[in-house]
C-alpha cells in the first residue's frame, strides 16, 4: 500500500477547494455574536455526530434523539461519537501532532465514551463485507498495521500536502483502507478528517458537517472508498463537494441568523421548518407522521414556536389547518 496514493491537484480539485475555502473566509470575517456562535457550535456537532452512526445503519434521527434517552444502544453510540468530537475540540491545541495514542483515544471515545481504553490496533485479518455477506475488501494483515499507521501518521504531520483539506481526506481514504481496528473505523475515520483539520488550524473553528451529506449519498461514498486507491482524484471531488454543499448550508444559517430574518432552531423545529419549506403547505396530520415518536403536544408547540418567530404562518383553526413558510 502506498501512503500517499498517487494523486494530481486537478484544475476541478483546486476549483473546489478554493470555494470551500471562499465560505470559510468569509464566515471568518463575520462577527458573529458568541450566543450565535456557540449555538452554531453545539447543532453542527450533534449533526457530524448523529449522521456519522447513520452512515453505519444507525436508524436514529434529529427528532427521535433525546439525551434522556442516551441509554438506549442507537443513541449511546452518538452520544460516544459527540463526546469524541468535545474531546478533539478540547485535546488539538496549536502545533498538535496526532499520534497513534491519540488515534487509540478516539476509538476508546468511540466504542465506549472513555478515552484510553484501546491500546493497541486489531491482531486478526479483517475485511469488508457487502449486505450479501461477501468479502469486497480485505484490509492488511495485523502484522503490517502498525507501520502503515506510523507512515500515515507521518504523512499527516507533515508538509507533503499544502491543502489540508486535501491531506485530511486523502488520510480518511488511507485510513480507512488499513482498517486498523475490528470495529469502528469509519466512525474514527471521519473523526480524523475534523483532526487534522483542527490540527492544521483550518476552518476557523467552524465545523462543516459533511455526514449529512455522505448519508444522503451513501452508495456513493462507499464507491469512491472502495475505489479511492485506484482513481483518488475522482474519490477527492465526491468528498469535496459533501463539504462544499454543507459549508454552503452553513453560510445560509449564520446569514440568516445575522440578519434576524431566521433564528438558529432546535433540531426537530429545524427539521419541520425544512418539511414545510420543502413542501410549500403542509396539514399537521402530515407533520405528525414525520415525527410517530414525538407527543402531538410537543409538535403543537414546536409549530406555535416557529410561528411566533414569524418563520411559519398558521392557516385555520380546526384539524384541519395546515402551515406554510411566511
Amino acid at each position: 500500500m502506498k501512503i500517499p496514493p498517487n494523486y494530481k491537484i486537478t484544475p476541478g480539485i483546486l476549483n473546489l477547494v478554493s470555494k470551500v475555502d471562499a465560505n470559510l473566509m468569509y464566515l471568518s470575517s463575520l462577527t458573529i455574536p458568541k450566543e450565535i456562535k456557540q449555538k452554531i457550535q453545539r447543532i453542527s456537532l450533534l449533526k457530524s455526530s448523529l449522521f456519522s452512526a447513520r452512515i453505519e445503519g444507525n436508524s436514529a434521527t434529529l427528532e427521535t434523539l433525546n439525551k434522556s434517552e442516551s441509554n438506549q444502544e442507537k443513541n449511546k453510540e452518538i452520544f460516544n461519537i459527540l463526546k469524541a468530537n468535545k474531546f478533539l475540540e478540547k485535546t488539538i491545541k496549536n502545533n498538535f501532532k496526532i499520534t497513534k495514542k491519540f488515534i487509540y483515544d478516539l476509538h476508546s471515545m468511540v466504542m465506549s465514551g472513555e478515552p484510553e481504553k484501546t491500546k493497541s490496533f486489531r491482531h486478526e485479518m479483517g475485511a469488508i463485507f457487502n449486505q450479501d455477506g461477501v468479502a469486497v475488501y480485505l484490509s492488511p494483515p495485523p502484522t503490517q498495521i502498525n507501520s502503515l499507521i506510523n507512515q500515515l501518521i507521518k504523512y499527516i504531520n507533515s508538509n507533503i500536502e499544502k491543502f489540508p483539506l486535501i491531506c485530511a481526506l486523502v488520510s480518511h481514504l488511507v485510513f480507512e483502507k488499513i482498517h486498523p481496528f475490528v470495529d469502528g473505523n469509519g466512525r474514527v475515520g471521519r473523526l480524523l478528517i475534523f483532526s487534522i483539520l483542527k490540527a492544521k488550524n483550518y476552518g476557523e473553528g467552524f465545523l462543516i458537517s459533511f455526514e449529512k451529506y455522505l448519508d444522503e449519498n451513501k452508495s456513493d461514498y462507499y464507491y469512491y472508498l472502495d475505489q479511492g486507491f485506484k482513481n483518488t482524484e475522482d474519490y477527492l471531488i465526491f468528498m469535496l463537494n459533501s463539504f462544499l454543499k454543507e459549508s454552503e448550508e452553513l453560510k445560509k444559517q449564520i446569514e440568516s441568523a445575522q440578519s434576524g430574518k431566521e433564528s438558529l432552531l432546535p433540531p426537530r423545529q429545524e427539521e419541520i421548518y425544512l418539511i414545510i419549506k420543502e413542501h410549500k403547505t403542509v396539514s399537521f396530520d402530515n407533520i405528525r407522521r414525520r415525527f410517530l415518536k414525538v407527543p402531538e403536544r410537543t409538535l403543537r408547540y414546536d409549530l406555535k414556536k416557529l410561528a411566533d418567530k414569524g418563520l411559519i404562518i398558521k392557516i385555520g383553526e380546526t384539524r384541519g389547518s395546515y402551515y406554510k413558510i411566511r
